[in-house]
């Protein structure tokens, strides 16, 4: 038993491109995907329960808590803006190869479209057949889906999958991220860039309160949630030039709580300028303590949160259709009289659910992608394929 569970992180882990992977990240993943897949869980079985519960204060923090969830995708946007210009920060900074254009959009591509391409059309089968709706009807949202254009046209989510409005921001990003990296990292001096750095994400942020960014239909693009991802940036400059003098301490992790807690109760439904950027502080606080802390650090790192933090992308394209299955056959079970326990036992029966059926898909469709090389195998065996026939 202990081998196994020994064995099976190891299995999961993800394959990158000649990159070491920083476990931390991963750790960070996990942290974003799990307080969404809470989130979700908690709003349709909420929709859809006949159940009546007691009222109790535990409830209404509970169901604080749990609508926070959406804090999670701000910090995948962070870790977008934090990976991506590693690599041209590192050639900035540090003098290291510079990546070339055509290869970083190809990987993209590779790495991202082929589990993206699988699961909407599966789903979007599944959303005829469960609904019987019109293929003609819903042809143009499905179009609009896979080519990341969905709001950007119908101003809404996709029926089928409302959750991939927040991979229609991530393209958006990465086609606009070199150009970014470069405006900014090309400022050789450390305190003028990082000056420029902060001075732009929050210029951007007040540029947007004016504007009103943040409302729809701008928070279903790029400019909505572009200070997320240059708060990466800021961060992937301190990893790459600050990180290794800066010693683990059980500060961190103390901050881990005040970032924890900021998060939580900053963000307002006002959209107060003053509420964002404590948001975008403790989001910065989160990340240096994930690296820095002793023990928020050896949670974060250990293999099976890394494991699933891994696994995340399947996991988000899957789970919300999931979360829907789930709960139309379990949103009539009772468990006592109070609404926390019922979500806790609805949980434990969801996340276990939404696990296995993410793996699954991780290790036959996602991780195969992970290989940078692999459209280069699957061209040899097709090409193999078709000379053994003749």
């Amino acid at each position: 038993m202990n081998n196994l569970l020994r064995y099976l992180p190891q299995k999961l882990q993800r394959v990158t491109s000649g990159r070491k992977i920083i476990y931390e990240i991963d750790g960070l993943r996990f942290l974003s995907i799990f307080p969404v897949l809470v989130q979700h869980l908690s709003e349709r079985f909420e929709r859809h329960t006949n159940n009546h519960f007691v009222d109790l204060p535990i409830d209404k923090a509970s169901s604080f808590v749990t609508s926070r969830g959406f804090l999670g995708i701000y910090i995948f946007f962070v870790i977008s803006g934090f990976i991506l210009v590693l690599p041209f920060a590192s050639h900035y900074l540090k003098g290291t190869r510079r990546p070339l254009l055509k290869d970083y959009y190809w990987r993209r591509l590779t790495r991202l479209e082929p589990p993206f391409l699988f699961w909407m059309s599966v789903l979007f089968v599944v959303f005829l057949l469960v609904n019987h709706a019109s293929f003609l009807k819903y042809i143009p949202h499905f179009l609009a889906s896979i080519s990341y254009t969905h709001t950007v046209i119908f101003n809404k989510w996709s029926p089928f999958n409302p959750s991939t409005w927040t991979l229609e921001i991530e393209i958006q990003f990465y086609i606009i991220a070199p150009f970014l990296a470069r405006m900014f990292f090309c400022i050789k001096k450390n305190m003028v860039r990082r000056g420029v750095l902060i001075g732009g994400l929050v210029g951007f942020m007040v540029v947007q309160q004016l504007l009103h960014f943040y409302a729809n239909p701008w928070s279903f693009n790029i400019l909505g949630h572009l200070h997320y991802f240059l708060l990466g940036f800021l961060l992937a400059d301190i990893y790459l030039l600050e990180w290794q003098k800066i010693r683990r301490n059980h500060l961190f992790d103390i901050l881990t709580l005040v970032a924890g807690l900021g998060l939580l109760f900053s963000w307002s439904w006002s959209y107060e300028l003053a509420s964002r950027l404590l948001v975008i502080a403790s989001l910065f606080l989160l990340f240096c303590s994930v690296f820095k802390g002793i023990w928020v650090n050896r949670f974060v790192v250990n293999p099976w949160v890394t494991s699933i933090g891994g696994m995340c992308y399947t996991i988000y394209l899957i789970h919300l259709p999931l979360a829907e299955l789930m709960v139309h056959f379990t949103k009539d079970i009772h468990v006592g009289p109070y609404f926390t326990v019922n979500l806790l036992f609805q949980l434990a029966l969801f996340l276990p659910f939404v696990l296995v059926v993410g793996t699954l898909g991780y290790l036959v469709i996602e991780k195969p992608c992970m290989d940078k090389d692999w459209p280069l195998h699957f061209k040899r065996r097709v090409l193999s394929l078709f000379a053994n026939r003749h």
